[in-house]
């Protein structure tokens, strides 16, 4: 990780709130920057604030310490398996070679961590500065709300809370960096949001939604939309079930009475009995939280999902800016997490592969198991899931729970995207014994492939990163990867320096299929998009459910 110098009165920036001071630092590659965390975006939501929209933060007139990490908003941290976090941390951090503001501006970079819209952070711990850093761009990441904090809602107006409140603090997030970023070196007109997983969704959320219209000029969506089934919550009175979870006893008095008792919890109450209120149909459903973003009850002012997404997609405004899309070749390693304990009786289910067609589509029952069977032929066309045979589920979890919500993002910006608008597909295949540190010490050590969240260790410092030899994959995978990133950032265009060998085109408006640039142990190749035979049955599925 980077060491830190001490500050200097010079490191001070007034911004439209108030100065902050800075430190400086150095890369693990040895590149001076500096660093600002901790920066307020909006007021603490405390007190009657909790669950609401953010506002905007109080002025202040002493320099601000910004020079030491934040706490994250509250969640369950799974990494030290407790509870973390504190309800001032709607900040912000930036990261920049100069505070000397030229008169073009270094590009932006505006990171969304993921966390599936129930924990994440955005500390250096995980998202540390160093290789991107490295290139001409200044360096965004901020905290936002998560579970119900972030994502209660209330159908009745009169209770202020129709939802969302997280993609809201990520909006008022945005308008802060685009009003503050030229003090800080940065361009506010070439502004990229990207993010991953929730990140990931959320990045697409604020390309469907009028209420983020203007405030980046491209989008990098990592390994998550809004079109996965997991992106878009039901309401199935939550509010009241939370509160009854957490001890409540005004089982007569309403929705209402229920909000008052959970302004008046603690948080960690609420982060601990939040996920218990999943029953087995939700499960089913493959949902993963009740509080992440939903289609709002009611228009409200700053009314940011009002239908569902695949509606919003028709017009939505982001379909007039550059977009880059992908995953990881083993996104769906990611599921080993949870059923490893009972690894074995889920590969014999007889239900396995009815169980992953899609429980929203409108399907006979003899439809359904028509599909299951396609699915059995699909991934296990020879032989048997099982411990030993593990390729076919990992691939089965990958297509439905991620893949086939990117392709039908990329088939829909193909469809509806403006003249000269363009659509470009990645896909990460590193597979590193040491490096892919999500898949090591979050799924299983022993197990190779590129997980989901593998290629963040490629983009982010983290706390497992060390220099590496100029000579190793990994080193190299780390190069190609922030070159093509950051290019995209400052061009709109991802070919770089690191891709000048192949020859990278956008998706075309007759997909599918199309083309990915794929990033791999043997470096980069340009290719048919490896899933996308898979793609064409999963599609069928969804013969009766078009996009338009």
């Amino acid at each position: 990780m980077a060491n830190s110098s001490s500050s200097s009165s010079e490191l001070i920036v007034q911004t439209g709130n108030g100065p902050v001071q800075g430190t400086s630092k150095t890369s693990l590659y040895g590149v001076a920057y500096v660093s600002f965390q901790g920066i307020p975006y909006a007021k603490p939501p405390v007190g009657e604030l909790r669950f609401k929209d953010p506002v905007p933060p109080t002025n202040w007139t002493d320099v601000l310490d910004c020079t030491k990490q934040c706490d994250p908003c509250y969640h369950f941290d799974r990494r030290v398996n407790q509870i973390v976090g504190s309800e001032d941390s709607l900040r912000l951090n930036i990261f920049t070679k100069t505070i000397k503001p030229t008169a073009a501006g270094l590009p932006v970079m505006v990171y969304l961590y993921g966390g599936g819209f129930v924990e994440g952070t955005s500390a250096t711990e995980l998202y540390g500065p160093d290789y991107l850093i490295e290139k001409d761009i200044v360096l965004v990441t901020l905290n936002y709300r998560v579970g119900a904090l972030g994502f209660l809602c209330c159908q009745s107006p009169d209770a202020g809370v129709p939802g969302n409140a997280g993609l809201k603090d990520q909006r008022m997030a945005l308008r802060w960096v685009r009003d503050n970023v030229a003090r800080f070196g940065g361009d506010p007109t070439s502004i990229t949001l990207f993010g991953h997983s929730a990140g990931g969704a959320s990045v697409q959320y604020h390309l469907l939604s009028n209420q983020s219209s203007g405030l980046f000029d491209r989008a990098i969506i990592m390994s998550g939309s809004t079109m996965c089934d997991w992106a878009l919550s039901p309401q199935r009175n939550w509010v009241e079930k939370l509160a009854k979870a957490i001890g409540w006893q005004g089982e007569c008095e309403g929705e209402q009475a229920a909000l008052e008792f959970l302004r008046q919890a603690a948080p960690e109450d609420i982060v601990a009995h939040q996920e218990k209120l999943f029953g087995p149909q939700e499960i089913q459903e493959g949902l993963l939280t009740p509080f992440g973003p939903t289609i709002e009850p009611y228009q409200s002012e700053v009314c940011f999902i009002p239908k569902a997404p695949r509606e919003m997609l028709q017009a939505a405004w982001g379909n007039s800016i550059n977009v880059m899309i992908g995953g990881t070749s083993e996104e769906g390693l990611i599921l080993l997490q949870k059923v490893k304990p009972n690894l074995a009786a889920v590969l014999q289910d007889p239900r396995l592969f009815a169980g992953n067609v899609p429980m929203h589509l409108p399907l006979a029952i003899e439809q359904r198991m028509a599909f299951a069977a396609q699915l059995k032929q699909l991934y296990y066309p020879d032989s048997e899931p099982g411990v030993d045979n593990l390729g076919g589920f990992i691939d089965m979890a990958s297509d439905r729970v991620f893949w086939h919500g990117l392709h039908r993002t990329i088939l829909a910006r193909a469809s509806q995207q403006a003249q000269g608008i363009k659509t470009f597909v990645y896909r990460f295949a590193v597979d590193s014994p040491f490096f892919n540190h999500y898949r090591i010490h979050m799924v299983d050590p022993d197990i190779r492939g590129t997980s989901h969240a593998d290629e963040i260790s490629y983009l982010f410092s983290n706390i497992f990163a060390t220099a590496l030899d100029q000579n190793t994959m990994e080193y190299r995978a780390i190069r190609e990867i922030v070159d093509i990133f950051t290019s995209f950032a400052a061009n709109g265009d991802p070919n770089c320096s690191s891709t000048s060998k192949v020859t990278w085109n956008a998706v075309p408006d007759t997909v599918p299929p199309y083309e990915c640039l794929n990033i791999g142990n043997d470096g980069i190749t340009v290719q048919e998009l490896p899933e996308g035979k898979r793609m064409k049955v999963w599609d069928s599925f969804y013969a009766n459910d078009a996009l338009f």
